[in-house]
């Protein structure tokens, strides 16, 4: 499957499968961490495998997103407030996608994921999820929100059409040749 084609149907099918896989890898991470530790680990395993897929849209190496991807790693086992690990993982997702990956323009790129931030931690605080089947889907419901930061940009595999300047010995060239080729009327 050729992903630079479709970002927006791959984050949505990567949302969907982060989404029934979710409960069974909380469960095993509970047997082993606490089920806040679980949770969060989780979601960032999503996070990264879905850092991932961005720097293959991107064309962007791993090593440039290892930084970010491990600051929320730490919060995962530091952090006191799954709150505060969603809300940091947001801004990480943020920088990465809009900063690293496809830098298009700061005004456009604050507004595409002020909004797309705003609308996953809306999604989130309307589902209020207090069990792991409902953090699933809290999760799925994220990728679909962020599915819509290619309607705002694009498709990431169109190719940019750009106005190509013709050479003016060309362009006399072409008019002379159809004018010899119409011939006298």
């Amino acid at each position: 499957m050729k992903l630079t084609g479709r970002p927006m149907l791959t984050t949505v099918l990567y949302g969907l499968l982060c989404g029934v896989v979710f409960i069974p890898v909380v469960m095993a991470l509970s047997g082993v961490l606490y089920w806040s530790m679980a949770l969060r680990l989780s979601i960032w395993l999503c996070l990264a495998g879905y850092l991932v897929l961005l720097t293959r849209w991107a064309r962007v190496t791993m090593v440039s997103v290892l930084f970010p991807l491990m600051l929320p790693l730490l919060l995962v086992f530091w952090g006191g407030s799954t709150s505060g690990f969603l809300f940091f993982a947001l801004v990480i997702l943020s920088w990465v996608r809009s900063g690293i990956c496809f830098n298009k323009g700061l005004i456009k790129a604050f507004a595409a994921e002020a909004a797309l931030s705003l609308g996953g931690g809306a999604l989130l605080a309307c589902f209020t999820p207090h069990s792991t089947v409902v953090w699933a889907m809290a999760v799925w419901m994220f990728f679909l929100v962020q599915s819509l930061y290619f309607v705002f940009f694009g498709e990431i595999g169109q190719a940019e059409q750009k106005k190509v300047e013709v050479d003016p010995f060309e362009q006399a060239r072409g008019q002379a040749e159809q004018i010899l080729s119409t011939g006298p009327q």
